[in-house]
């Protein structure tokens, strides 16, 4: 099975559905991953940013933020992954000149999960796998 990290702005594409082509390959990418397709990873560093844009930017109420905090929460088979390397973020971080946020998620990233966004900046990181959404899916296709 394929093991996929999904980032902030995979979530935030989803529940604001504010770019019709990013929600639309979020959502089939959510759906293999409720099907049983796709092993699905992310962390609370996700959570806390998913909190602060949708209650900073977007203005969304406590409930409805919790709700969609909820909703990552229950995806099938989710792992939350809690703990940093923060050595490997700080060598990132100097490397790669990239937000200090994205090393810390990078660091939690093992090498056999790929981290699925529409974050170009992670590609600058060679020792991680990055690709959006339509990259996983047409993968996908390519091998079923």
């Amino acid at each position: 099975m394929i093991s996929l990290f999904f980032d902030s702005n995979i979530w935030l594409r989803l529940f604001l559905q504010d770019d019709k082509e990013h929600y639309e390959s979020v959502k089939k990418l959510i759906s293999y991953t409720n099907d049983g397709f796709f092993r699905p990873y992310s962390s609370s560093i996700v959570f806390l940013e998913v909190n602060y844009v949708l209650r900073s930017f977007y203005k969304l109420s406590y409930e409805k933020t919790l709700l969609y905090l909820a909703k990552i929460k229950g995806t099938r088979n989710i792992t939350i992954i809690d703990s940093t390397d923060i050595n490997r973020a700080l060598a990132y971080y100097q490397e790669y000149k990239i937000k200090f946020t994205d090393c810390l998620i990078a660091s939690q990233i093992r090498k056999d999960i790929t981290l699925v966004t529409f974050d170009l900046e992670f590609k600058k990181i060679k020792e991680i796998v990055s690709q959006t959404p339509k990259e996983v899916l047409f993968s996908f296709r390519k091998t079923n």
